[in-house]
């Protein structure tokens, strides 16, 4: 099996309380049932407030936050009772692993980290697309676990995987010399996405995108903002499932401006602001390329790193010009670069539901 994972990820650290937006907050903490079985049997005062912190619905185990969003172990100075008293042995399987992600499919493994920890963020958006590749032995997974819909053979599977990563590992290549505005640089990704889809997916087929991808080639681009990608916002915000109060106070942000907000994005949008255009193409086609086997084509892909740059973009402009003071500081707005913020939030309250990210596949 080849296993993948960007340079970056081996020397991933938490920062703990120098951290400003604490993952042992906001979330409600999941349980892994191992880990349950453990904390009812603890004994002293930590084992007696486990047990009555401990919930259980459908099955499942986990922490309910308190009140102020924080979980039941977050000590004031910004460090885990468990942890602290326990070591760090003592903690569940999500709250040891977060925030690195394992994905599979076979004969495919990656390792990566979530854009949504602010620490992981800075080396994600600094990453130039190095990666370390391994072959590795895997008995966990058998030949049928992970397969496409409607399946490919066993060596289909292989090959489509190869021309994947042969399209991944040419779009990366090409990235440094996509055009700087953020018109130029998608229409230049679309060309580049169709190229592959019909090279990927339509040897044998009539390709269906030939007249827009002769229009790419030819120099004619589609405007970001318009619109219809003004009601595309809109309607994500609508459908998107946030994770607690923050998401509320993003929408009351929102529902306050919408009116004005399109009237005034392209005044608002800032050309040198940095975008961080390519990092996010880095990180998105590494972490959703196998979706290409699953829907046996990389449009999807192609709308996944449109719709997400498209929403950050609009929130970016939402939370600078319509959000009050007060307002900005529940989202660390302002105290850094702002994109990098917006991108935090984004990954914290949109990606961490595969609900949420069908809809940006569509």
């Amino acid at each position: 099996m080849l296993l993948e994972y960007p340079l970056f990820y081996p020397d991933f650290a938490c920062i703990g309380k120098a951290c400003k937006d604490s993952c042992c907050k906001d979330w409600l903490i999941d349980i892994d049932f191992d880990t349950a079985e453990k904390y009812q049997k603890m004994g002293g005062a930590l084992g007696e407030k486990l047990r009555k912190k401990l919930h259980k619905k459908d099955g499942e185990f986990y922490f309910e936050v308190e009140k102020d969003g924080r979980c039941p172990f977050l000590q004031e100075d910004g460090l885990c009772e468990i942890q602290r008293e326990r070591g760090e042995e003592e903690l569940s399987k999500v709250c040891d692993a977060y925030p690195r992600k394992e994905y599979i499919v076979h004969p495919y493994m990656q390792l990566d980290l979530h854009l949504s920890c602010e620490e992981a963020a800075k080396a994600i958006l600094s990453w130039k697309g190095e990666l370390i590749r391994e072959e590795v032995e895997d008995e966990r997974i058998s030949e049928e676990e992970d397969m496409p819909e409607n399946g490919f053979g066993h060596n289909g599977q292989n090959e489509n995987l190869v021309s994947l990563l042969a399209f991944r590992q040419s779009l990366w290549e090409a990235l440094p010399d996509f055009p700087k505005d953020i018109h130029g640089f998608f229409a230049e990704l679309k060309t580049v996405f169709l190229q592959g889809e019909e090279l990927l997916f339509y040897e044998n087929t009539a390709f269906p995108y030939c007249k827009e991808l002769e229009a790419l080639e030819n120099g004619l681009t589609e405007p970001f903002f318009s619109e219809e990608s003004f009601r595309e916002y809109c309607k994500m915000n609508e459908e998107i499932q946030g994770r607690g109060e923050l998401w509320k106070s993003f929408l009351t942000i929102f529902h306050r401006a919408e009116k004005d907000l399109q009237n005034k994005i392209q005044s608002f949008y800032r050309e040198r602001e940095k975008l961080y255009l390519e990092e996010f193409c880095r990180y998105y086609t590494f972490r959703y390329l196998m979706t290409g086997l699953k829907k046996k084509s990389i449009l999807p892909l192609f709308h996944l790193i449109r719709k997400c740059i498209l929403w950050m973009v609009y929130t970016d402009s939402l939370l600078q010009y319509y959000a009050k003071e007060e307002e900005k500081k529940l989202f660390f707005y302002g105290e850094e670069k702002a994109f990098f913020r917006v991108a935090v939030f984004f990954s914290k309250e949109v990606e961490h539901q595969k609900k949420n990210m069908d809809l940006f596949l569509e």
